[in-house]
């Protein structure tokens, strides 16, 4: 009985010791994963809160304050960020929805998808394919 006891106080103080971890404030990594030429407008939601930031394609930014899992972003290419998420025009690229922040790299552009607005003459954006998964 004491054993088991000993084990159910071991599991619940690591179960909050991990909840702790996760919901701690980190710096995390986005990157504009957008073709060359190319500049994302981000935006990240953290706790009542709104920062907005421009990244050139290739460009990644450290940002720190933010909880993993817990605040949101979103990212369109060219811009701006609108409230839902989606493209303004059709000649725009928006993520489509929120995403929880990654405690790994924040850019979903989905090279592999061709997601990316058009140039302003209406001439498509060639982008090489990329395996599912690359951020």
């Amino acid at each position: 009985m004491k054993k088991l006891l000993l084990s159910t106080a071991l599991c619940i103080a690591a179960l909050i010791c991990l909840a702790t971890a996760a919901s701690a404030q980190q710096t995390v990594t986005f990157l504009c994963a957008a073709p060359t030429g190319h500049v994302c407008q981000f935006a990240v939601q953290t706790g009542g809160s709104q920062m907005a930031f421009a990244l050139s394609s290739g460009e990644r930014k450290e940002v720190p304050g933010i909880t993993p899992h817990a605040d949101k972003y979103c990212v369109c290419d060219p811009g701006p960020v609108t409230p839902d998420c989606k493209a303004p025009r059709l000649d725009h690229w928006c993520m489509g929805s929120w995403l929880d922040v990654d405690t790994g790299l924040n850019s979903e552009n989905e090279v592999a998808n061709d997601r990316f607005a058009i140039w302003p003459d209406g001439a498509p954006v060639a982008v090489p394919r990329a395996s599912h998964g690359t951020n």
